[in-house]
């Protein structure tokens, strides 16, 4: 007997509101202007740009098809089918954020056990309600809404960056920031908060029914390398200086330096006189066959070619090539008598440390550092 009764006060109820919105828009219509025609059926206004009409029309449009959608919904749930009402005001809803359409779905959520979905719906429809609405109908809003939020709980989301996505329980629920607080239902609520280049933002609330709790999101940037030190040049070692050699001589260049380098440069220039006297033979053999060629055969001789022919070239080579030796061999010897003239003229006038050797380390490679005096 109660649960019929409770039904009956609710179906009481239902047309109630149901009746207040009916009258409502007439109620306006009798005391306001003349509503201007939908754009696109007369020219625009003046000021309004040819880009506006088309969405003045599409606006319009909507409208027209959410008003259509909740006129449906209200027929259905007076014919009792409460599923196809409950769509009807979905559709209207999606088209059209209204108080009238907020109040009338939020009637059949409550009715389908939908209670988070329906506090949504009345807390929408008591911030729009308008000044000149149904006293009725807004205080039947309020009770629903009172009702309803004893068994939810809420959460008010605060953030210090904005365009982070919120999620409750790993169901995302928006970006920040929030202007409104969003219900829940009674229990543990994981929130977090993500945004790229930042670290996420977490916090676990016990949100009672009836009760609102606060979540404070702390987005921090993440934290750049720091760019990597050079690398350190490696000290440049340098060879240590050389002690003078234990009996060095004092002053005076070393005799058998001296006596090596004079036996050298005339061994050379010896060599380079035998090497002329060789190729100037050469040439002379050379002149000899190539003379007999030609009394023989004419100046053509080797345009055909022959073992004579062949033996001239042979001459010819070798002439040429005791000619660069001989040449190479007196240039090798000037330079081992420069030398020994140099130092027979300055290498005397210091001490003559011994041979030493020392690696050089540098960030470019290395080498080996040979000192000394000879």
């Amino acid at each position: 007997m109660k649960a019929r009764a409770r039904r009956t006060r609710a179906a009481g109820w239902l047309v109630l509101v149901v009746g207040a919105m009916a009258a409502a828009p007439a109620a306006r219509a009798q005391g306001a202007p003349p509503a201007p025609q939908a754009a696109g059926t007369s020219p625009p206004a003046v000021g309004t740009s040819p880009q506006e009409a088309p969405a003045s029309a599409d606006a319009a449009q909507r409208s027209r098809d959410a008003d259509a959608a909740f006129a449906r919904g209200k027929e259905l749930y007076r014919l009792g089918k409460l599923d196809a009402a409950y769509e009807a005001y979905r559709t209207a809803w999606s088209l059209k954020q209204s108080y009238d359409i907020a109040a009338n779905l939020a009637n059949t959520e409550l009715q389908r056990g939908m209670k988070i979905e329906a506090a949504e719906h009345l807390a929408f429809c008591l911030r729009s309600f308008p000044a000149t609405g149904n006293p009725a109908q807004h205080e039947q809003v309020r009770a629903q809404f009172r009702a309803v939020r004893k068994v939810v709980g809420s959460i008010v989301v605060k953030a210090n960056v904005d365009g982070a996505e919120v999620t409750f329980n790993g169901t995302a629920v928006g970006h920040t920031p929030f202007r409104h607080e969003v219900f829940v239902k009674p229990g543990a609520i994981a929130v977090e908060a993500r945004l790229a280049g930042h670290e996420p933002a977490r916090v676990t609330l016990e949100v009672p029914a009836g009760e609102t709790n606060t979540a404070d999101l702390a987005l921090q940037p993440l934290e750049r390398p720091a760019p990597p030190a050079p690398p350190a040049t490696p000290p440049r070692a340098e060879a240590p200086a050389l002690a003078p050699r234990e009996g060095a001589d004092a002053v005076g260049p070393r005799p058998e330096v001296l006596i090596a380098g004079g036996a050298v440069a005339g061994a050379g220039v010896v060599a380079g006189v035998i090497l002329t006297v060789l190729a100037v033979g050469r040439d002379g053999d050379a002149d000899a066959r190539r003379e007999a060629l030609v009394r023989e055969a004419g100046p053509a001789a080797c345009a055909v070619d022959s073992p004579r022919c062949a033996a001239l070239r042979d001459t010819l080579e070798g002439a040429a090539d005791l000619k660069n030796a001989a040449l190479w061999t007196f240039v090798g010897a000037g330079a081992v008598g420069l030398a020994t003239g140099a130092y027979a003229l300055w290498g005397g006038g210091a001490l003559r440390p011994a041979v030493a050797a020392a690696p050089v380390v540098t960030a470019h490679g290395g080498a080996l550092v040979i000192r000394g005096a000879w």
